[in-house]
């Protein structure tokens, strides 16, 4: 009989023999490894993929399948859409006049297994501007520094517009804008200029360009605004000429003066009391001063004014005396042939210095303070000394070599203090105390140029500051600071000596980062030397800013390998302003679930099987834009677990199945009892069973016997 043990033994080396795991003591049986998951392809193309439409044109996309498994396809659209065609793989969506700003036209395809997928068709519509104009910012009349706007109507989409700012066929700064708008908008681009004197009668424009991608149109639609013709005021200033002039005695002499400016200047000859007659003529910028019989030397004053400023330049003629004027000087010596009269030299003309001096040479008070100067002379040949002012004057004082200007309260803008000398041939010398009243502003304050609200990302916004009542403006510097940092100073070049009030600008473009972030403007007064150290200055009050900004995902696996029958977690989190709204797709299952913690959006895998494997997509939406991110989901040992648990039933069905059989073979082999007797007789005769029935006779031998 075989043995249990011997059995058992001959079924496990069954199994080894089945697994194919080598026959030696110590080895471990291996699985077969688990298949790679099918990837399959999306089932849908479009044809065109994307396309760009002008308002009101007609459009045409195919949308195609490679697969036969299906049940139709058709496009969903506010214009244009099918219902299910079925036996297709090919279905166009079509409108001839395309005016909705906000369609979406999604192609669809129903699976034989229940799933419907689909594929937005990215549609730009584009319109080009009703109108394009330029003009100068809060401004009329002629320029020194100024803003001008681009205003463009009814333009769309404002994300593909690009505004170009011209002087003439030169190229000066590009505006875009990150704003994304499908509807037609109204919108103003600036650019700050500086104009020069060269700059005067030069034309700006301003371009409105959409550039719409490969797809859109070449060359890229423009409409370009009207010529802006630009007239430059500047100060005057002299064109090169001599300042000294020399002259014989009694000869004649003409002066010229002439300048540049805009408005023209105004001319004015000073000074020009010396001997002789003079007369003043005029030949377009030129003003000429004819001089006649000049007997000595002379400084002349040419002054010359506009609207923005003065300047005075002095012309000096000096006279050159002939030899034989002087008296000659004969030698007491004898006259012999050898002998030789020497006259002498004429002496060179002698420069007279001016004889007055101011202390301090020029002046810079507050607004309502007091202030006093000294006026001296190191002359000795005067008649007297004086100052003429609207406030303050001194009278003729006398045998004085100092006479002070004084004022307790100074509230004349315009004012000019002069200090004059009156010689004793008759001239009359002056000096123009330089006064700058200063006065530091009433308010500054920032704003957001046409603008209210939170800022998005990467577009471009104005702030101004408002600096009201301040004087003079030729000495403000206007600085712009981003928490402490400095972003920009501001000069100006005009020149105005009573209050104005001024506005600066900033472009900024802020970023994600900026959110939260403060802006300050301040106007100082620069007043040089002379002026308060430090400079008088007035802050606004901070401009504190919202940025609104795009998602952006956190750090992630972009692919998870998970387990056959283990638990996984799959997070999706997103930075954004205003916090973005998150959505998971995928395909859906018993086993799968989702939860919410704070900005994270956990989708939750129990027990894992095959069906969970695939692609899961999260989606992060604000008012500003959208961000995917796709995570992708492997099973990990999911065959060989399963194959490990085929084999463990298999094993443990051949133990039963050997046990019962060991058992039957036992049962039956006990129904059947037989007895073997030694044979001692010869004739070899067979052994008999004995009989156990107890039926006939047998003798003492065993054997039967007759009855």
């Amino acid at each position: 009989m075989i043995s249990l043990q011997r059995m058992l033994g001959l079924l496990m080396l069954m199994l080894m023999l089945l697994h194919g795991a080598p026959l030696t003591p110590g080895t471990m049986t291996t699985l077969p490894g688990t298949a790679k998951p099918k990837v399959v392809t999306f089932p849908l193309e479009l044809n065109p993929p994307r396309v760009v439409v002008r308002y009101g044109d007609s459009v045409s996309v195919n949308c195609s399948t490679s697969s036969t498994d299906h049940k139709g396809m058709g496009w969903e659209a506010t214009f244009g859409g099918k219902s299910l065609e079925e036996h297709v793989n090919l279905v166009t969506w079509t409108v001839d006049n395309l005016n909705d700003w906000t369609i979406e036209p999604k192609c669809h395809i129903n699976l034989i297994d229940g799933k419907q997928l689909s594929i937005v068709l990215p549609v730009i519509l584009y319109k080009t501007p009703d109108s394009v104009s330029i003009s100068v910012l809060s401004h009329s009349g002629p320029m020194v520094e100024y803003q001008l706007q681009c205003d463009i109507q009814n333009i769309a989409p404002l994300q593909n517009l690009v505004v170009k700012w011209y002087k003439g066929n030169e190229l000066l700064d590009n505006v875009t804008y990150s704003n994304v708008s499908k509807r037609p908008e109204d919108v103003s681009a600036t650019l700050m200029i500086s104009p020069s004197r060269d700059d005067d009668g030069d034309q700006y424009r301003c371009r409105a360009e959409l550039d719409l991608g490969p797809e859109g149109p070449q060359p890229h639609p423009t409409v370009t605004s009207e010529p802006l013709n630009i007239t430059v005021h500047y100060a005057p200033e002299f064109l090169p000429e001599n300042d000294i002039v020399e002259v014989s005695a009694g000869s004649d002499v003409s002066l010229d003066c002439s300048a540049e400016g805009n408005p023209p200047p105004e001319l004015r000859w000073t000074n020009n009391t010396a001997e002789g007659n003079a007369i003043e003529t005029t030949v377009g910028r030129l003003r000429t001063l004819n001089i006649s019989r000049v007997t000595a030397n002379a400084t002349y004053n040419c002054t010359v004014t506009n609207s923005l400023g003065s300047i005075t330049k002095q012309i000096h003629v000096l006279v050159d005396v002939p030899p034989q004027q002087h008296p000659t000087m004969f030698s007491t010596a004898p006259s012999t042939p050898e002998t030789m009269t020497t006259l002498p030299g004429t002496a060179k003309p002698k420069l007279v210095t001016f004889p007055l001096e101011l202390n301090p040479p020029r002046v810079v008070v507050r607004y309502g303070d007091s202030v006093s100067v000294n006026c001296s002379t190191s002359s000795t040949d005067h008649d007297g000394m004086g100052w003429e002012a609207t406030f303050g004057g001194k009278s003729l004082e006398e045998h004085v070599n100092l006479v002070t200007w004084t004022v307790d309260n100074l509230t004349d803008w315009t004012i000019e203090p002069k200090c004059y000398i009156n010689l004793i041939d008759g001239e009359q010398p002056s000096k123009v105390l330089p006064v700058i009243l200063y006065k530091t502003p009433d308010s500054v304050s920032i704003s957001v140029l046409s603008h209210s609200g939170p800022m998005v990302e990467g577009t471009q916004y104005q702030l101004q500051c408002d600096i009201q009542n301040i004087a003079p403006l030729q000495n403000l510097v206007v600085k712009w600071y981003k928490g402490n940092e400095p972003l920009d100073n501001v000069t100006y070049s005009s020149v105005s000596k009573r209050p104005e009030d001024v506005s600066a600008t900033l472009m900024i473009s802020p970023s994600r980062d900026d959110d939260g972030d403060q802006y300050r403007c301040r106007a100082e007064l620069d007043l040089g030397p002379e002026g308060p150290q430090p400079h008088p200055t007035v802050t606004s009050e901070p401009l504190n800013i919202t940025v609104h900004y795009a998602p952006k995902f956190l750090l992630g696996n972009d692919t998870v390998e998970v387990s056959a029958g283990s638990d996984v977690s799959l997070n999706c989190s997103a930075e954004g302003n205003p916090p973005p709204e998150m959505k998971w797709n995928y395909t859906a299952a018993r086993n799968v679930k989702l939860s919410t913690e704070g900005r994270q959006r956990t989708v939750r895998i129990t027990t894992a099987t095959s069906t969970n494997a695939g692609i899961y997509i999260c989606t992060a939406t604000n008012i500003v834009g959208t961000a995917t991110r796709t995570t992708t989901v492997t099973l990990k040992g999911g065959s060989s677990s399963i194959i490990y648990i085929i084999w463990v039933i298999v094993f443990v069905s051949l133990v039963i199945v050997l046990v019962v059989l060991i058992v039957f073979c036992m049962m039956k082999k006990r129904q059947g009892h037989y007895d073997f007797i030694p044979v001692n007789q010869p004739n070899n005769v067979p052994m008999m069973p004995m009989s156990t029935t107890g039926e006939g006779n047998h003798d003492p031998e065993g054997y039967p016997t007759k009855v």
